[in-house]
């Protein structure tokens, strides 16, 4: 008997990746199948180069002034029970041990800010919640979210018990971290006390992402935040916005935040993806997208990868309700999402060097330096052929990325519609 349990526990304390390692995906439970989807799924996302996965909130979700459909998953009924629409808490456990032997850390959705209307919290602590004038619970200021009442963190129980909730994923399940939910609308003394709890309550590394741009999340002890910046100027430039406008999406994520410090690059999430458009709609067409997506994944920051981006799926994913991805869809986009992922593992330049940023109108070109390992970045983001010329630090010998084939560099380089090119040296 003790064997199987010290097993169980070896697996349940796998840990995550360094930060400038990870590659995060995003998993729509709704669009998954549940935990038995995911668990399936499990193989393809070790090959596809993820470690890091991120499930959209698994508990219960409430019915009292429900979204419509079967209700916002960020609408929680109850913070410590496993919502049946998704599977039993085996279930859950299996994902876990699975996802944890193919060495992918697994990242629960934490919804902080607010609950749904029934959560056993507003009868047993309403003194927990926001209250308005005349005395009743609001929703949260600044939003529309009629299905969530907003909880008030001036209420030190309050902070307490969403602590202990949080902690109560870990030491039951083994879960890895979390991607919290709204975190520019929580205070941040109560984040750090939360972060700083839950870290030193594990010998392993915990994975912390805030859904925010809040520079002192940071200083709260989160790894990551997401970077709304890049992701709106490139669909900018996408519509025709100068290619060298990027420079200034960075240096704008960059401000205020510690040296070193990462944002979340992404393409698509679920609210983009169920509200905005899909990435079709964004970036044009699939070199479009494969050439966004390059240059996402290696202009500094984490990539992360929603549900059926691997497969360029072309429909929005709702995430009200239920829905089917055909994940054979499209192989290439699989096999160019794993070789893309395979060359940032293998050269450190992609992960943790410098960035020069030489971009044109017309071009996203950028040199990343870590040592000896030189990459070159090169993609032409219009929907036309284009001729770019090179500075001195792109001419000569290179390497081709994709082909691993020597390659000399001319002072001028063509490059197709959406055409992107990936060098080292």
């Amino acid at each position: 008997m003790l064997l199987p349990l010290l097993a169980s526990f070896c697996l349940a304390q796998i840990g995550s990746p360094k930060i400038e390692d990870a590659v995060v995906y995003e998993a729509n439970l709704r669009a998954c199948g549940g935990f038995a989807g995911v668990s399936k799924r499990l193989d393809a996302l070790h090959e596809l180069g993820v470690n890091v996965l991120w499930l959209m909130p698994i508990q219960p979700v409430g019915k009292i002034r429900s979204a419509g459909g079967l209700g916002s998953p960020y609408a929680i009924a109850d913070f410590d029970k496993v919502n049946p629409e998704f599977g039993t808490p085996e279930e859950f456990r299996r994902l876990i041990e699975g996802a944890h032997r193919r060495n992918i850390a697994v990242v629960l959705d934490w919804v902080a800010n607010h609950t749904a209307w029934d959560n056993p919290w507003l009868k047993n602590h309403p003194d927990w919640y926001t209250h308005d004038a005349k005395g009743e619970i609001t929703i949260p200021a600044g939003t529309n979210w009629q299905d969530v009442a907003d909880l008030n963190y001036d209420n030190r129980d309050l902070r307490k018990a969403m602590t202990a909730s949080m902690k109560g994923w870990i030491d039951r399940y083994g879960v890895d971290g979390f991607r919290c939910d709204a975190a520019d609308f929580v205070p941040f003394d109560f984040w750090k006390e939360a972060v700083s709890t839950l870290r030193k309550s594990q010998r392993r590394p915990l994975f912390m992402l805030a859904e925010g741009f809040r520079a002192d999340h940071y200083a709260a002890g989160f790894d990551l935040t997401f970077g709304w910046n890049f992701y709106h100027k490139l669909r900018d430039i996408y519509k025709g916005a100068k290619a060298s406008d990027l420079v200034s999406a960075v240096q704008a994520e960059s401000r205020d935040i510690p040296p070193g410090a990462r944002r979340l690059r992404f393409l698509t999430n679920h609210d983009e993806s169920a509200w905005q458009g899909t990435i079709l709609d964004f970036f044009k067409t699939d070199e479009g997208v494969k050439t966004a997506f390059t240059v996402t994944a290696l202009y500094g920051g984490t990539p992360l990868i929603y549900t059926g981006q691997e497969v360029s799926w072309p429909k929005r994913i709702p995430i009200f309700e239920n829905s089917t991805i055909d994940w054979n869809r499209d192989p290439q986009a699989v096999k160019a999402i794993a070789a893309l992922f395979d060359l940032r593992r293998r050269h450190a330049a992609l992960r943790t060097g410098t960035i020069s940023d030489v971009s044109t109108d017309d071009a996203i070109v950028f040199v990343r330096k870590q040592g000896a390992d030189e990459a070159l970045v090169v993609a032409n983001v219009r929907s036309r052929p284009i001729n770019l010329r090179l500075g001195k630090a792109g001419q000569g010998a290179w390497r081709d990325g994709w082909t691993g084939k020597p390659a000399t560099l001319e002072p001028n380089i063509s490059l197709p519609a959406y055409g992107c090119k990936v060098f080292f040296r």
